[in-house]
Protein backbone atom coordinates (compact mmCIF):
# COMPACT_ATOMS: atom_id res chain seq x y z
CA UNK A 1 0.00 0.00 0.00
CA UNK A 2 2.66 2.49 0.98
CA UNK A 3 4.83 1.50 -1.99
CA UNK A 4 2.55 3.19 -4.53
CA UNK A 5 2.01 6.20 -2.27
CA UNK A 6 5.74 6.55 -1.68
CA UNK A 7 6.48 6.04 -5.39
CA UNK A 8 3.83 8.57 -6.40
CA UNK A 9 5.11 11.12 -3.88
CA UNK A 10 8.68 10.70 -5.06
CA UNK A 11 7.62 10.83 -8.71
CA UNK A 12 5.69 14.05 -8.21
CA UNK A 13 8.60 15.46 -6.21
CA UNK A 14 11.01 14.56 -9.02
CA UNK A 15 8.77 16.26 -11.57
CA UNK A 16 8.67 19.40 -9.44
CA UNK A 17 12.40 19.21 -8.65
CA UNK A 18 13.43 18.99 -12.29
CA UNK A 19 11.31 21.91 -13.37
CA UNK A 20 8.39 20.14 -14.97
CA UNK A 21 5.99 23.01 -14.52
CA UNK A 22 2.73 23.04 -16.44
CA UNK A 23 2.34 25.97 -18.78
CA UNK A 24 -1.26 26.36 -19.78
CA UNK A 25 -0.48 28.95 -22.41
CA UNK A 26 1.87 26.55 -24.19
CA UNK A 27 -0.67 24.54 -26.16
CA UNK A 28 -0.12 22.96 -29.52
CA UNK A 29 -1.92 24.22 -32.56
CA UNK A 30 -2.20 22.16 -35.71
CA UNK A 31 0.04 23.82 -38.23
CA UNK A 32 -0.79 24.31 -41.89
CA UNK A 33 1.76 21.68 -42.92
CA UNK A 34 -0.49 19.07 -41.27
CA UNK A 35 -3.66 20.08 -43.08
CA UNK A 36 -3.31 17.11 -45.37
CA UNK A 37 -5.04 13.90 -44.34
CA UNK A 38 -2.81 12.13 -41.83
CA UNK A 39 -2.61 8.37 -42.21
CA UNK A 40 -1.49 5.64 -39.82
CA UNK A 41 1.84 5.18 -41.59
CA UNK A 42 2.67 8.84 -40.92
CA UNK A 43 1.89 8.36 -37.23
CA UNK A 44 4.17 5.32 -37.18
CA UNK A 45 6.91 7.45 -38.74
CA UNK A 46 6.63 10.27 -36.20
CA UNK A 47 6.65 7.79 -33.30
CA UNK A 48 9.80 6.23 -34.78
CA UNK A 49 11.36 9.71 -34.96
CA UNK A 50 10.52 10.27 -31.31
CA UNK A 51 11.99 6.90 -30.36
CA UNK A 52 15.24 7.67 -32.20
CA UNK A 53 15.52 11.05 -30.46
CA UNK A 54 15.28 9.49 -26.99
CA UNK A 55 16.20 10.37 -24.30
CA UNK A 56 16.30 14.08 -25.18
CA UNK A 57 13.41 14.64 -27.55
CA UNK A 58 13.04 18.28 -28.63
CA UNK A 59 9.72 19.84 -27.63
CA UNK A 60 9.12 20.80 -31.24
CA UNK A 61 9.17 17.14 -32.24
CA UNK A 62 6.63 16.34 -29.52
CA UNK A 63 4.50 19.25 -30.74
CA UNK A 64 4.68 17.92 -34.29
CA UNK A 65 3.65 14.45 -33.06
CA UNK A 66 0.76 15.92 -31.07
CA UNK A 67 -0.47 17.89 -34.06
CA UNK A 68 -0.28 14.84 -36.34
CA UNK A 69 -2.11 12.57 -33.88
CA UNK A 70 -4.85 15.16 -33.35
CA UNK A 71 -5.17 15.69 -37.10
CA UNK A 72 -5.54 11.92 -37.53
CA UNK A 73 -8.36 11.84 -34.98
CA UNK A 74 -10.10 14.79 -36.65
CA UNK A 75 -9.89 13.00 -40.01
CA UNK A 76 -10.75 9.52 -38.67
CA UNK A 77 -12.83 9.89 -35.48
CA UNK A 78 -14.44 6.47 -35.88
CA UNK A 79 -11.21 4.62 -36.63
CA UNK A 80 -10.22 2.02 -34.02
CA UNK A 81 -6.91 3.87 -33.64
CA UNK A 82 -8.54 7.25 -32.86
CA UNK A 83 -8.61 6.82 -29.05
CA UNK A 84 -5.08 5.42 -29.15
CA UNK A 85 -3.95 8.48 -31.14
CA UNK A 86 -5.54 10.76 -28.53
CA UNK A 87 -3.81 8.74 -25.82
CA UNK A 88 -0.48 9.28 -27.55
CA UNK A 89 -1.24 13.01 -27.82
CA UNK A 90 -2.09 13.31 -24.12
CA UNK A 91 1.08 11.42 -23.25
CA UNK A 92 3.17 13.73 -25.42
CA UNK A 93 1.62 16.73 -23.68
CA UNK A 94 2.69 15.14 -20.43
CA UNK A 95 6.23 14.78 -21.78
CA UNK A 96 6.44 18.50 -22.53
CA UNK A 97 5.09 19.25 -19.05
CA UNK A 98 1.72 20.55 -20.23
CA UNK A 99 -0.28 18.50 -17.75
CA UNK A 100 -3.41 20.59 -18.15
CA UNK A 101 -3.58 19.77 -21.86
CA UNK A 102 -2.92 16.13 -21.02
CA UNK A 103 -5.97 16.22 -18.74
CA UNK A 104 -8.01 17.85 -21.51
CA UNK A 105 -7.27 14.95 -23.86
CA UNK A 106 -7.78 12.35 -21.14
CA UNK A 107 -11.25 13.86 -20.62
CA UNK A 108 -11.89 13.78 -24.36
CA UNK A 109 -10.96 10.10 -24.58
CA UNK A 110 -13.15 9.23 -21.59
CA UNK A 111 -16.10 11.15 -23.07
CA UNK A 112 -15.81 10.11 -26.71
CA UNK A 113 -14.43 6.58 -26.30
CA UNK A 114 -15.85 5.26 -22.99
CA UNK A 115 -14.91 1.66 -23.82
CA UNK A 116 -11.27 2.48 -24.59
CA UNK A 117 -8.96 -0.30 -23.42
CA UNK A 118 -6.65 2.15 -21.63
CA UNK A 119 -9.45 3.80 -19.67
CA UNK A 120 -8.32 2.54 -16.27
CA UNK A 121 -4.82 3.96 -16.60
CA UNK A 122 -6.18 7.23 -17.98
CA UNK A 123 -8.53 7.65 -15.04
CA UNK A 124 -5.67 7.08 -12.62
CA UNK A 125 -3.41 9.48 -14.56
CA UNK A 126 -6.14 12.12 -14.51
CA UNK A 127 -6.27 11.91 -10.71
CA UNK A 128 -2.49 12.08 -10.31
CA UNK A 129 -2.26 14.98 -12.78
CA UNK A 130 -4.80 16.98 -10.77
CA UNK A 131 -2.89 16.05 -7.64
CA UNK A 132 0.36 17.25 -9.22
CA UNK A 133 -1.29 20.56 -10.15
CA UNK A 134 -2.53 20.83 -6.55
CA UNK A 135 -6.12 20.96 -7.78
CA UNK A 136 -7.19 19.11 -4.66
CA UNK A 137 -10.94 19.08 -5.32
CA UNK A 138 -10.54 17.64 -8.81
CA UNK A 139 -7.88 15.18 -7.62
CA UNK A 140 -10.15 13.86 -4.88
CA UNK A 141 -13.11 13.57 -7.30
CA UNK A 142 -10.95 11.80 -9.90
CA UNK A 143 -9.63 9.28 -7.36
CA UNK A 144 -13.18 8.66 -6.09
CA UNK A 145 -14.45 8.23 -9.67
CA UNK A 146 -11.68 5.72 -10.23
CA UNK A 147 -12.80 3.69 -7.21
CA UNK A 148 -16.44 3.81 -8.37
CA UNK A 149 -15.54 2.79 -11.92
CA UNK A 150 -13.39 -0.14 -10.76
CA UNK A 151 -15.14 -1.67 -7.74
CA UNK A 152 -13.41 -5.02 -8.31
CA UNK A 153 -9.93 -3.73 -7.52
CA UNK A 154 -8.06 -5.80 -4.99
CA UNK A 155 -8.38 -4.76 -1.36
CA UNK A 156 -4.77 -3.59 -1.43
CA UNK A 157 -5.36 -1.46 -4.54
CA UNK A 158 -8.45 0.12 -2.98
CA UNK A 159 -6.49 0.90 0.19
CA UNK A 160 -3.71 2.50 -1.88
CA UNK A 161 -6.20 4.74 -3.69
CA UNK A 162 -7.88 5.69 -0.41
CA UNK A 163 -4.46 6.56 1.01
CA UNK A 164 -3.80 8.77 -2.03
CA UNK A 165 -7.14 10.50 -1.40
CA UNK A 166 -6.09 11.13 2.20
CA UNK A 167 -2.80 12.61 0.99
CA UNK A 168 -4.39 15.02 -1.51
CA UNK A 169 -4.45 17.95 0.94
CA UNK A 170 -0.72 17.65 1.64
CA UNK A 171 2.06 19.22 -0.42
CA UNK A 172 4.83 17.13 -1.93
CA UNK A 173 7.21 18.29 0.76
CA UNK A 174 4.75 17.30 3.50
CA UNK A 175 4.29 13.86 1.91
CA UNK A 176 8.02 13.28 1.77
CA UNK A 177 8.36 14.23 5.40
CA UNK A 178 5.47 11.92 6.29
CA UNK A 179 7.10 9.02 4.39
CA UNK A 180 10.48 9.59 5.99
CA UNK A 181 8.93 9.41 9.44
CA UNK A 182 9.85 12.99 10.40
Amino acid sequence: MKKITHFLSLTIFAIVLFGCQSKTEETVEVEDEFNERIELSQLDSIRNELQKAMPEVPKDLYRKAIAMHLQFVDAHPKDDFAPVALDYAQGYYEQIQDVRSSITYINRILAEYPDYKGKQMLMFNKATHHDFLRDTTEARVAYEDYLKEYPNLSTEEKEEIRELIELVPYSIEERILMNSGK
